[in-house]
């Protein structure tokens, strides 16, 4: 079994962060590497130790869909939040929250069943991805701004509810619409200042 973490240090409170890393269904759609297709909670109580839910992940790129059981192994408030997972390599993910200067320190650990330094590897780089993805929300999360909420809102409604090809698309087609915008402006420009 090999432990492999990453840290990394927000202007979040401890409550909040808690409050979006208790969300599983949140927090394994923010991972870039795979699709949640489905989220069923199989306990009738709220998020606690023994807490057991099933996800159903499609990986990006590899058209691989498996199903995964999820524990909730252990949970402190405000502090920790470990999940244990039923089948392949990885065997629990855990996020440690400790308070830092004046916001918090966030570790994503992963415990591995295996000894493949490839597999290792790339699960490092996943680790390093989802976690500053889960970075971002919190400090979308954290916000009060008028503005905050409603990206908030669209993180999730919308988009977090895309799949990653999906995602990929909507982001082309918005730098593709942008680019038609600035071609339009300058052809506007240069007829005003050139040909009238």
């Amino acid at each position: 079994m090999q432990r492999i973490s990453e840290s990394i240090d927000l202007k979040v409170s401890d409550e909040s962060a808690f409050l979006v890393l208790s969300n599983l269904d949140v927090i394994l759609r923010l991972s870039p590497y795979w699709s949640l297709k489905e989220f069923k909670s199989l306990s009738d109580s709220p998020v606690r130790k023994g807490s057991r839910y099933e996800a159903t992940l499609e990986y990006y790129g590899k058209e691989v869909t498996e199903t995964h059981g999820l524990e909730i192994t252990e949970i402190l408030k405000n502090k920790k939040i470990s999940l244990g997972v039923e089948n392949g390599a990885l065997k629990e993910t855990a996020f440690l929250i400790e308070k830092h200067n004046e916001g918090i320190r966030l570790t994503h650990q992963f415990l591995i069943d295996s000894d493949d330094e490839a597999l290792l590897k790339g699960t490092q780089t996943e680790l390093h991805f989802w976690l500053r993805s889960i970075g971002e929300y919190l400090k979308i999360a954290e916000g009060k701004t008028l503005w905050r909420r409603f990206f908030k809102w669209f993180m999730d409604k919308i988009w977090l509810r895309l799949s990653l090809s999906e995602r990929k698309i909507a982001i082309i087609v918005t730098k593709i619409s942008i680019l038609e915008l600035i071609l339009l402006i300058i052809l506007v420009v240069i007829w005003n200042l050139f040909v009238k």
